[in-house]
This record gives structure tokens, C-alpha cells and sequence, in this order.
């Protein structure tokens, strides 16, 4: 947190005042000069006469700084609350504030790329990137940050504001994806400083390590065809600052977790963390998901869900000096691009109606989670592969600027279709797996079988709530029947219920009854050919929050 001499230049009329006294400093309100003796410009030393009168006085004098505090406290509260309502909520407080945001040029040398201006579609990157300045060295271990210098994107997510900019899309890029980075200047940590380096393959979060957020953006815009508008870098320490200045947020985790990794140790259920142990939850990788990137997508979306709740809560809007404390360390976490910047007022008192109803999160559908293959030369490495067409088809919303949620269609006939006939394609289906037994790997195994048999799984970390389970148990969502009807064909003695809490999403909790999957028949909805590209799966914020 700040230290007093970083401290806002409004806190000190909120701290107590020693037996309800100003500063010896400061005239008493009301009073032209301060009392005492002047001599020589320096006042002489006040002598205390312990006289009743004296005493009364000053107990008199002391209620009445006291009112006065409270009133002021009673109309600052007030008049931030205001502001902020009025203004975009948390991030609008206090606007003169936004000058404090560190400005950079990310699109230096991506040629003529007029400011997009604060009206209209626009899509950000969101790059969470491990810059570790004013972090110190104890810190670093305790949060196991490891050694190795320099910087290195840990997150990115494209973010789309509607051209209301009533609704935003965030779609998270998994950092292990295989993409081409296109030839660059070598920053020298992959050669001799301003050598050429051709374009080639790579995983994505290498691109911020040999070109910062310039490649970063260049790297993206080829692979998704979208034209980035903004660019927002957050640090690890920042994020650290906003978890405290809110006080911390509220997740919920379907099992233990005890990740020596990131230093994360939760128990089951619900958890009230704060900035450290948030930066475990939304790091922590290797032990949770056996090394893939997917559940540690699915913790930061829930995350982010949970502090985007807490920050518009009456609670943060109605406590100015809170408010102002999560502002500030907001504004000292982030870097952006100038246009965003100078936008960014008028951009956020157009965000004023933004609710966690009105942000939706997806990833990027994806063909193989564990594609190993050779990378420049290299021993094969696990990488993240797109799937193709649903990619285009998920990039093609945004561009299109359409929301990754339709609403609900209206009730119309449809065409009649034979009762045990399959609708859905196993590749349309994407099924988080849990581990109903104990036994490790029961969820990696039964999630290759899955994959195998033309699924679209993803391994959920640790154990499901209640293990020794001997009955595989499918789960599904509101809307999901007809994707859990063709698992169910795939799993043979497999129970099917539907959980409404679930959203969109459908799921198997392995028993020890499992015995593989089969591939299965799909007929294609009646009446429209089938795509072959996974079907997009998004959630609200709302959705993603600690029940």
C-alpha cells in the first residue's frame, strides 16, 4: 500500500485528531489568528492552566470539531457517492485522478492508425504482464515469482466495448497458443540486439518477451483479424494494490487447492483473499491443470467477475476514502496507450449503466490442448491449438460487434425430430471433466477418452465435492439438454442431471464405474447442416460469482 507521503491529499481530513484538536499548526476554524503570543514572528510556548474553565472550554471545543468532522464526513460521502453514480462508478472517481495513469505508445511503427476517440465499437488488449518494480526481494519469494529477469506477458484478454458501450466481450487468449509472430527486431533475448528476425512460430506470451506490447499487438491482430484500438498493461504488484484497496474479494473453489507452485492454500468452498493469495488463485497453473493454461483461464474470469462486483458495490461507492484508495492503486497499476488516456473520462461517463450483467466471458474454442510439436528447431513443446473455423467464427462477432450472449430467441415451431435422435456434434461440445474418485488422474484420463471420441474436454483442477462417487454423473445447464443427450450416448451407465447453477456449461463428474467413450452418430439439427466448429460457450460476470 502507499506510504503517508503517497497518501490523498483528502485523507488527512478523515484522520482522528489527538483529544478532537487541530494541528497546532492550523487557526481553529472560526478564528482569525492562532492564539498565543506572537514574538518575533514565532509564537511563544503555550503554557496549559488546568483551571476548569480552561478544561471546559476545551472539552466544548472539542465537540465541536467533532460535529463538524462528521458533518464533513456526512457531505464527502455524499458528494463521492454522487460522482461516482454519475460518472461510470468506481473508475470515474474523482476524474482529475486519471492524469496519474503512466502513458505509453504501443503502436509505434504499426503504421497510420487514427485514434479511435471515445464513441463507437473499439476493442483493447488487456495484457497481464510480470514487471516486478518496487517489489521487493522477500516479496518475490513469497510469491514465488521465480527468478528469471525481464518481462513476460502472464495474461491476455481482448476486450470489445459495444458501440453503446452498454455491453463488453471478454475473450481470454490462452498464452500457450501456437501463432506466428511476425518478423521483428530483436530486443536481444533471442539474438544480437536490432538483428532481423523473420516471422515464425511461437507461443503467444513469447511475443511481449522479444517485442513488448508493440509485437504483443501485431501478433494478435494477425491471428484474430481484429484491429486493436487500445492497449492496458497491468502488473503484478498493482494487482496486488486493488485486491487490498478493496478489501479484499470473495471466490469459491470446488475443491482444496494446494499449490506449492504459486504458493496457493485454499480450502473448498467459499474464501475471502486478499491481493497476495488473489495473484496465487489467478496464477496458480502446473499443479491445478497439469500444465495447461485452461483452468487457470477459468479461475481469472471468475476472479475478475469477483472484483468487478466488488468494486461496484455499495460498500466501495458509498466510502470515499475507500473509493479513493482502490482508484488510486487502479491508476498506479495500469499502463496505456495515450488515446485511451485522454479518452478516458468521457469513455467511462458513457459506462455509467455497466453492471456485471452486461460483461460476458469466453475463450477462444480450441482444437487440441496439448499439441506437442517442435517449435524453431526445438524438442517438441506443449502448445494450445485454435480450432479454426470457431475461432473465425468467435473473431467474426467481435468485428461484426454482436454479443458473444444472443438473447433468448422467441418461441416459434420447430421442425419435429425422432426422440432418441443426437442434435449436437461431439466437437460442438465443450465438457469441463472432474475427478468424482480421489484417485489422481481419473480426470486426465477420462478426459483423453472424451477427446478421442471427438469432445472438447477440460480438465477441472483437484477433486469434485464428494469423491468415492462409482456412478459417472453428467451435469449440464439451463439450454444444454441436447449437448448432454449426445455425452450421455457417449458414456454408457452415465447419469444425467441438470443443474441450472451450472449456466451454459455442461460437465462429468468421473465414478468409478468409467469405462470410456464411445463415438457416436449425430444427425445435425434438423434442417441446418452442421459446422463442425465447437459452439461458443460465454458466461455474465453475474454467472461467474461466488454463490
Amino acid at each position: 500500500m502507499a506510504n503517508d507521503n503517497d497518501s490523498d491529499p483528502f485523507e488527512r481530513y478523515f484522520r482522528p485528531r489527538p483529544n478532537g484538536r487541530q494541528s497546532s499548526a492550523d487557526p481553529e476554524p472560526g478564528e482569525g489568528e492562532p492564539d498565543g503570543v506572537i514574538v518575533d514572528g514565532a509564537r511563544a510556548p503555550r503554557v496549559e492552566v488546568g483551571s476548569p474553565r480552561r478544561r471546559r472550554r476545551g472539552a466544548a471545543r472539542s465537540a465541536m470539531n467533532a460535529r463538524r468532522q462528521r458533518r464533513f464526513l456526512m457531505v464527502t460521502a455524499t458528494m463521492s457517492a454522487f460522482v461516482l453514480l454519475t460518472s461510470g462508478g468506481a473508475w470515474a472517481f474523482q476524474g482529475f485522478m486519471l492524469g496519474q495513469i503512466e502513458k505509453i505508445d504501443p503502436f509505434d511503427g504499426l503504421g497510420n492508425r487514427p485514434d479511435a476517440g471515445p464513441k463507437g465499437a473499439m476493442n483493447i488488449l488487456v495484457a497481464g504482464v510480470d514487471r516486478r518494480e518496487g517489489m521487493k526481494p522477500d516479496q518475490i519469494r513469497r510469491l514465488r515469482l521465480g527468478k528469471f529477469e525481464g518481462e513476460r506477458s502472464d495474461t491476455m484478454m481482448l476486450v470489445h466495448l459495444s458501440a453503446d458501450h452498454d455491453k463488453v466481450s471478454v475473450v481470454s487468449l490462452p498464452r500457450d497458443s501456437l501463432v506466428t509472430i511476425p518478423a521483428h527486431r530483436s530486443n536481444g533475448s533471442e539474438g544480437a540486439k536490432g538483428a532481423s528476425i523473420p516471422s515464425r512460430q511461437g507461443k503467444l506470451n513469447w511475443a511481449y518477451t522479444y517485442g513488448g506490447s508493440t509485437l504483443t499487438i501485431e501478433t494478435v491482430e494477425q491471428t484474430t483479424g481484429v484491429r486493436i484500438d487500445h492497449y492496458v498493461e497491468v502488473n503484478f504488484l498493482g494487482f496486488i494494490k486493488v485486491v487490498d484497496a478493496l478489501g479484499g474479494v470473495k471466490i469459491c473453489t470446488e475443491q482444496p487447492i494446494d499449490d506449492p507452485k504459486s504458493g496457493l492454500r485454499l480450502p473448498a468452498g467459499p474464501s475471502h483473499v486478499d491481493g497476495e493469495k488473489a495473484l496465487a488463485y489467478a496464477r496458480a497453473r502446473y499443479t491445478l491443470t497439469g500444465g495447461s493454461d485452461l483452468g487457470r483461464i477459468d479461475r481469472q474470469q471468475q476472479f475478475m467477475s469477483a472484483l468487478m462486483s466488488q468494486a461496484l458495490s455499495t460498500s466501495t461507492l458509498t466510502d470515499p476514502v475507500k473509493a479513493t484508495r482502490f482508484v488510486k492503486a487502479m491508476l498506479k497499476s495500469i499502463r496505456v496507450d495515450k488515446g485511451l488516456a485522454d479518452d478516458a473520462q468521457a469513455l467511462l461517463r458513457q459506462m455509467k449503466g455497466l453492471s456485471t450483467d452486461s460483461v460476458a466471458f469466453t475463450s477462444v474454442p480450441l482444437a487440441d490442448t496439448n499439441f506437442m510439436t517442435p517449435i524453431n528447431g526445438s524438442q517438441p513443446q506443449s502448445t494450445v491449438r485454435w480450432d479454426q473455423q470457431g475461432a473465425r467464427d468467435l473473431f467474426q462477432k467481435l468485428r461484426r460487434d454482436q454479443p458473444l450472449i444472443a438473447p433468448a430467441p422467441s418461441a416459434s415451431p420447430t421442425p419435429t425430430k425422432a426422440a432418441d435422435e443426437l442434435t449436437v456434434r461431439p466437437a460442438d461440445i465443450q465438457v469441463r471433466v472432474l475427478n468424482g474418485v480421489g484417485t489422481r488422474g481419473v480426470a486426465r484420463g477420462a478426459a483423453d477418452d472424451l477427446r478421442r471420441a471427438g469432445f472438447n474436454p477440460i480438465v477441472v483442477p483437484g477433486v469434485a465435492k464428494q469423491i468415492g462417487q462409482k456412478q459417472t454423473v453428467i451435469q449440464y445447464g439451463g439450454g444444454r439438454a441436447d449437448s448432454a443427450k449426445t455425452l450421455a450416448a457417449a458414456i454408457p451407465g452415465a447419469r444425467v442431471k441438470r443443474l441450472p447453477s451450472l449456466g451454459d456449461r455442461i460437465q462429468v463428474i468421473v465414478g468409478s464405474s468409467w469405462d470410456g467413450a464411445k463415438k457416436v452418430k449425430v444427425a445435425g439439427p434438423a434442417g441446418e447442416p452442421g459446422t463442425g466448429a465447437p459452439a461458443l460457450q460465454a458466461r455474465t460476470a453475474t454467472q461467474n460469482l461466488c454463490k
